[in-house]
């Protein structure tokens, strides 16, 4: 067997299997429509970052519960699959694996009901128990579908391993937002947002690259020195900002392609960045990379099973948009 030689990444986050019904529009408030057509997919917004990692190269390790039900063999057994470290997972007796219900449009676009299941008996014992191998990791990533005291807890022990001369640096997606949740101020080394979480974090619109860039700036006091904040912006592409090595945001836009469903395209970018960055490519290098893997996932039906390799990703960079400064106006 090949020793894998890539970045060491852990999630610490939701692991759901995904309930899929294709439809001709969203439904309104209220309003009955008929489904087009019905498909189960492995989701969950932990479990499809570390999918991605994993893909992409890494040594990707889960942190997380499943429940005592059908699905949770299944979701670890997807995990598995893609090479990541599933020794980590609890599972929780008398409660359901975590689930999404999903609307999908005919344009790709979505609306989620998440029910938590066994993702909310993920505790800070569990981030205690991962510490040793959190140690060992280039980074740590971490989503809202867990309570928000694991979340403070992942924070709470990376700066304790930190004071040890451990590496990982602290990766938050906070999404679904909630201001309970967030880590304080200054812990984080990379802040992964797309638009309405940039919009509720600073109370500023996000409309657009320019938005975007004007939310990246007031993110930043979240950030440790020498750290980094990306908005996403869906088929806008995304906008990256830090407050050492980068003099002015950097914009790309998304690669256009004919969208089928955009299920886990988030969760895409944020993985693959993730190890491009701890791979030690250069930001405009990883962005690019990043929202290339991204439209490649828009182009199929749901989470887990649209997510490409780095072999793939790779051969499609051939006339993928570069990364360009977005200078302020005036």
């Amino acid at each position: 067997m090949a020793v894998n030689n890539g970045p060491r990444v852990m999630v610490i986050g939701s692991i759901n299997i995904d309930l899929v019904a294709g439809v001709d529009r969203l439904p309104r408030e209220g309003e009955t429509v008929w489904a087009l057509g019905f498909e189960q997919h492995l989701g969950g917004k932990g479990a499809n970052q570390a999918a991605v990692a994993g893909l992409m190269g890494a040594q990707a390790v889960m942190v997380g519960c499943v429940g005592d039900d059908v699905f949770g063999p299944r979701a670890l057994q997807g995990l598995q699959q893609v090479g990541v470290d599933c020794s980590l997972v609890r599972t929780v007796a008398g409660t359901s694996t975590g689930a999404a219900l999903i609307t999908v449009g005919r344009r790709g676009e979505n609306t989620i009901v998440v029910i938590p299941g066994a993702n909310g008996a993920v505790t800070p014992a569990d981030v205690e128990r991962a510490a040793g191998a959190m140690a060992a990791c280039d980074a740590v990533m971490v989503q809202f579908e867990v309570p928000e005291a694991v979340v403070l807890a992942v924070a709470q022990t990376i700066a304790r391993l930190r004071e040890a001369a451990a590496r990982p640096l602290l990766v938050l997606n906070p999404s679904p937002f909630r201001a309970s949740a967030l880590p304080p101020a200054g812990t984080v080394d990379l802040l992964i947002v797309n638009e309405l979480e940039a919009e509720e974090m600073t109370g500023h619109k996000v409309a657009n690259p320019a938005d975007a860039a004007e939310a990246a700036r007031k993110l930043l006091p979240w950030l440790r020195p020498g750290g980094r904040v990306v908005v996403t912006l869906g088929e806008q592409g995304a906008v990256a900002l830090s407050d050492g090595d980068m003099p002015a945001p950097l914009y790309i836009p998304a690669r256009k392609v004919q969208a089928v469903d955009t299920t886990g395209a988030g969760d895409t970018f944020a993985g693959a960045l993730v190890v491009q960055l701890c791979a030690g490519r250069s930001m405009a290098e990883a962005l690019r990379f990043a929202t290339t893997a991204a439209a490649i996932t828009v182009t199929r039906p749901g989470a887990q099973s649209s997510f490409p390799r780095r072999e793939e990703v790779e051969a499609a960079l051939a006339g993928a948009p570069e990364p360009v400064p977005l200078l302020r106006k005036g």
